[in-house]
């Protein structure tokens, strides 16, 4: 299980006709293209991912494969490292110095160097403990381990004379092998789910000194009850668990101190995916082929306010469960996806913590010199923009391209600002708008033109 540790460019055809229609002195509407990527894996089946900032790394685990994957930033396979006997569960270590991968066919934990891509250790779990789940807190690397019936939860410190615990804490046990999440934002806590039963089941324990003392548990959690338990993740603010369960068809917000329901995201059917960057920002993916792919929520709101489809018109792609994972600036989500091909891509997302803006722009046709023009516009998101938000303004022409600065425009409430202008000379005056964007919202500008005449 993930831990949170935290341009090309080209001319669309819309841009094309929004600048067409500039050009005519019409109201003009644009924002920016942006740059995301997708590169098909060469793998056999998806277990985990996990994101090495330090490095600029994900690394993808193959259980079938029985190998993990490690790209760069932009999807560029670097490593193919092999001899890892149904690589599952991954997790980074608080240091970024080790990536932990549970190898379920061989009934161990192995750590792989960060720096040399290569393995350098490999603990023993017991024959036939298949560990699939992992997630570091505490001091140690917990596992989720067991056959199907006899699901448990095991420990690693390789530090220790003894590194490996099984059985944690006695007494408690599960039906299929526990999948297992944790955050620095929630320190020395553990969060177990059971994946794919109905109804689902959650506990929540301290970790406190590498041990475990369970400190709540769900069963069927939230009004109406929770099934099909696809993957989970902590709040950057250490207080929630927010889960991706095949029903309801929301992702659910839970409390970590007593699993008391905490708020939802509305998504669709059927959420399989959750990611929470440091800023705050929730990813939930779900397992449609009609709906988004995935929807971005600022925390502890329920409309998204960006979705992505995966889907074109001819490749009916599809996230996979336990998908998603943010880098640390919360500035790129990764999304792991089968396509109609059958193969597995990895899709790179860009800014997805940022809500595109747009710009709409309305001048006359015509004017004639030493008059005053108006330009209106409306600079409109659907993520609120900050009080006081303002837009640059350039001239261009009527000859010789020559640019000119006029003054930035204050944007009110509504979103409507205006700027005024008195050319003195004949020609084409092209007016271009552009707010530069902020922490939560990506760039836009437009721009419309007015033939000044005697």
């Amino acid at each position: 299980m993930r831990i949170s540790t935290f341009a090309r460019s080209a001319a669309t055809p819309a841009a094309s006709l929004a600048l067409a229609v500039a050009l005519l002195g019409l109201p003009c509407a644009t924002s920016p293209a942006h740059a995301d990527g997708n590169a098909v894996l060469p793998v056999e089946a998806y277990g985990d991912i996990v994101v090495d900032d330090i490095h600029r790394h994900v690394f993808l685990s193959d259980p079938t494969g029985d190998s993990v994957v490690v790209t760069d930033f932009d999807g560029t396979v670097i490593k193919e490292i092999e001899n890892a006997d149904g690589a599952f569960g991954l997790a980074l270590s608080a240091d970024s110095s080790t990536v932990y991968v549970a190898l379920r066919d061989a009934g161990a934990v192995a750590a792989l160097s960060t720096d040399s891509l290569t393995e350098s250790g490999r603990w023993t779990t017991g024959e036939g403990s298949q560990p699939q789940h992992l997630a570091v807190t505490g001091g140690k690397v917990f596992f989720g381990y067991g056959a199907t019936g006899s699901g448990r939860i095991g420990s690693l410190d390789p530090a220790a004379a003894t590194p490996v615990e099984l059985a944690l804490p006695a007494g408690n046990g599960w039906y299929y092998a526990p999948e297992l999440t944790a955050s620095p934002a929630a320190p020395n806590t553990l969060v177990a789910g059971e994946l794919g039963l109905s109804p689902a089941t959650v506990a929540v324990y301290d970790a406190a000194g590498g041990t475990l003392a369970r400190r709540a548990h769900a069963w069927n959690p939230g009004e109406g009850g929770s099934s099909n338990l696809r993957d989970m993740a902590i709040s950057a603010d250490g207080k929630d668990v927010i889960l991706a369960s095949g029903s309801p068809y929301k992702h659910q917000a839970f409390k970590l101190g007593d699993l008391s329901a905490s708020g939802t995201y509305t998504s669709d059917a059927y959420p399989n995916a959750v990611a929470v960057a440091p800023d705050g920002t929730v990813a939930g993916g779900i397992d449609g082929f009609y709906e988004p792919d995935v929807y971005v929520f600022r925390p502890g709101t329920q409309t998204p306010f960006r979705t992505y489809e995966f889907a074109g018109s001819t490749d009916y792609a599809t996230l996979r469960p336990n998908g998603l994972a943010f880098t640390a600036d919360s500035t790129r989500l990764f999304a792991v996806t089968d396509t109609s091909a059958g193969d597995i891509a990895l899709r790179i997302l860009v800014d997805a913590n940022k809500a595109d803006a747009t710009l709409a722009l309305s001048a006359p046709a015509t004017s004639r010199p030493n008059r005053t023009l108006t330009v209106t516009g409306t600079l409109t998101s659907p993520d609120p923009l900050p009080a006081g938000a303002q837009v640059s303004v350039t001239r261009t022409g009527p000859a010789d391209g020559i640019v000119t600065e006029l003054p930035t425009a204050t944007v009110a409430a509504d979103g409507t600002f205006t700027v005024t202008d008195r050319p003195s000379h004949t020609g084409t005056y092209t007016y271009r708008v552009a707010f530069a964007g902020d922490a939560h919202h990506r760039p836009a500008s437009a721009e419309v033109s007015v033939s000044v005449q005697r």
